[in-house]
């Protein structure tokens, strides 16, 4: 069965953002969102978190994990797999039929139990959104200093809808951020390994989260003084 096509935001206005988690990088996705000058809406598990974040942010609500999805044009998972797996994904699915769905996850090797990436999981958990993959290979620091200047790191993505992959570029992109299409939904197999990598790379001395993934595009002239 076709997931429904996302629905075309008014030109009227920016799209509403949801973001479902409000730690380190739900708050760092949240900060780069409303520097945008664009509507956000944000839950929590207890409430409280969300709240605080929507009071020193413009245009920023707290609510309810239902309404966040029922009233927001893009839905942002910035939890973890077995917290959308339990809890998030039954109380949404009603919600996000024929909408971008940003799965953000890095899960463990035993979280997927077959199903090859968390983001086809959750696209199965979710039958009617538009799932893509984003935002897994940028630690919070990261997405943070962006906007102050710092390297404007790649950011892979992979989702089976063109409309919904095109919804997530427009609101990453102007971060500064760069945005690479890895193609259809199973690339996120391919995203959540290079997000392993990295994260392996980190606990190198004096690395942590300093580690990023930025892609070179070559010209055709450099691609030929490159070669052997």
């Amino acid at each position: 069965m076709r997931s429904r096509e996302p629905a075309a935001v008014p030109r009227s206005r920016a799209p509403v953002v949801g973001i479902v988690g409000c730690g380190r990088m739900g708050t760092a996705l949240a900060e780069t969102v409303a520097a945008q000058r664009r509507p956000v809406l944000l839950a929590s598990r207890g409430g409280r978190s969300a709240s605080g974040l929507a009071e020193r942010l413009p245009d920023a609500r707290a609510a309810t994990l239902e309404r966040v999805a029922r009233d927001a044009d893009i839905v942002a998972l910035a939890s973890p797999l077995d917290a959308i797996r339990a809890e998030i994904a039954p109380r949404i699915r009603a919600h996000v039929a024929g909408k971008p769905v940003i799965d953000m996850s890095n899960p463990c090797g035993h979280d997927l139990l077959g199903h090859g990436s968390a983001a086809e999981l959750i696209a199965r958990l979710l039958p009617g959104g538009a799932v893509v993959k984003a935002l897994n290979c940028v630690s919070a620091r990261q997405l943070a200093g962006v906007a102050r200047g710092g390297v404007a790191l790649t950011v892979p993505i992979a989702g089976d809808d063109p409309r919904a992959k095109e919804a997530v570029r427009s609101i990453i992109e102007p971060a500064g951020l760069d945005v690479a299409d890895a193609g259809d939904l199973p690339g996120s197999r391919w995203i959540e390994a290079l997000a392993q990598l990295l994260m392996r790379l980190e606990k190198q001395p004096g690395l942590g989260d300093a580690v990023g993934f930025r892609l070179l595009r070559l010209t055709a002239c450099e691609e030929t003084w490159t070669r052997p």
